[in-house]
């Protein structure tokens, strides 16, 4: 499909600290969206650690000298980048522009010598802070503060532009003291999630999905514990879809469920569709969000969302009204078992879910990436003709 009507191609640089094998958000947006680009004749040149490939420059893998970090880091398929000056000159000469996905030390030098180079410099806003807080098990409010502070000093405020992915994003990041012009552009959902004539998993149980890591701030804990105090629980099948540092927890956990009701797979992305096309609910329990790939994808599949009413979450934002919200696991049980007794509302959910995301297509969004990418370059332009920077040490 093409979207792009704009006579000249760009040269683009992803900056990531991983690209392939990975399942954040972060990272499976960028994917999308530079096939996109590739498809519309658009070069994107990636910047990352892991296999060689075609179009794109290797940088090292670096781990922080702490044990538990590095087991942390492994079961979430992440690994922080470690950049030399030169390689970073030289993919940065070749680019028109310079898109930074990830608030690490690879964005930081990557940002800091575009800047030398008079490249532009996009830089979206993937992390919050609670996410590197909360699993580092550094609680204080203090900490996330400070890693805010750093974010916005080295990363967003040293950006020309930063992209959004919710509106809640952007009074985020701007309530913790981002100076620079914003856009909210959603992650937006690829065609190929839609309704599908499947049958049900387990069509003699009312069956709840959940799909994301097994980590603090996603809180599959309060779903396993809100469907073990439902008075339907023998007949409800609960799907955990991911890996990461808490699935021996969450494992545990769900000994209080009846053997057999709940299913634990890895986040199966060639089979993600055909899940959300054979269960009955989906429920994100996550307490922080930008915005969550998994529930807009839920949602053009036709499956109605059930969704926790966090402040540091964006999510609410899909909930069609308050009985698509919660906020404790007891508020969640009765939402639960509210739904399975009416089945005939949910099925009318269904379609006005349908309805609501049509405002969330990947083919929007790109066309807004794209055109921000042109207005940031003219912009930028002008800039270099009043005065070129010159290469500095860094």
């Amino acid at each position: 499909m093409q979207l792009t009507t704009k006579p000249n191609k760009l040269n683009i640089a992803q900056v990531l600290d991983v690209y392939e094998n990975a399942t954040n958000g972060a990272v499976i947006s960028t994917q999308r969206f530079t096939d996109l680009l590739r498809k519309n004749g658009h070069k994107v040149l990636i910047i990352s650690t892991g296999p060689e490939a075609e179009d794109k420059i290797l940088v090292r893998e670096y781990y922080p000298p702490v044990s538990h970090l590095r087991r942390v880091m492994t079961r979430m398929k992440f690994v922080f980048a470690l950049p030399d000056k030169k390689t970073l000159v030289d993919a940065i000469q070749k680019v028109d522009i310079v898109h930074n996905q990830l608030p690490f030390y690879l964005g930081y030098k990557a940002i800091k010598l575009a800047k030398q180079l008079g490249k532009p410099v996009i830089s979206t806003f993937h992390v919050q802070g609670e996410q590197i807080t909360q699993n580092a098990g550094l609680m204080h409010p203090l900490w996330t503060r400070l890693v805010y502070k750093m974010f916005i000093r080295f990363i967003y405020n040293a950006s020309d532009l930063v992209i959004c992915p919710s509106k809640f994003a952007e009074e985020e990041i701007r309530r913790y003291g981002l100076r620079k012009p914003t856009v909210v552009i959603s992650n937006g959902v690829p065609q190929e999630f839609k309704v599908l004539a499947l049958p049900k998993r387990h069509p003699d149980k009312f069956t709840i999905l959940t799909a994301g890591r097994n980590a603090l701030e996603k809180r599959q804990e309060l779903l396993i514990r809100a469907v073990a105090a439902s008075k339907y629980k023998d007949s409800i099948q609960l799907i955990i879809l991911g890996d990461g540092p808490l699935r021996n927890k969450l494992l545990e956990m769900s000994k209080d469920l009846p053997e057999g009701n709940v299913e634990f797979n890895l986040l199966p992305t060639n089979k993600i569709i055909e899940y959300y096309n054979g269960v009955d609910l989906y429920v994100h329990a996550a307490a922080v969000e930008v915005e969550c790939m998994t529930a807009i994808e839920a949602m053009a599949c036709g499956l109605p969302l059930l969704i926790a009413d966090s402040k540091l979450s964006a999510t609410k934002q899909f909930a069609l009204n308050e009985k698509h919200l919660f906020k404790t696991v007891e508020e969640l049980t009765e939402k639960i078992d509210y739904w399975f007794m009416h089945r005939e509302e949910l099925k009318q959910a269904r379609e006005e879910y349908l309805e609501f995301v049509q405002q969330y297509t990947i083919e929007s969004s790109y066309k807004k990436l794209e055109d921000t990418y042109y207005k940031v370059i003219e912009q930028y332009g002008n800039k270099i003709e009043e005065s070129a920077p010159q290469m500095e040490n860094a």
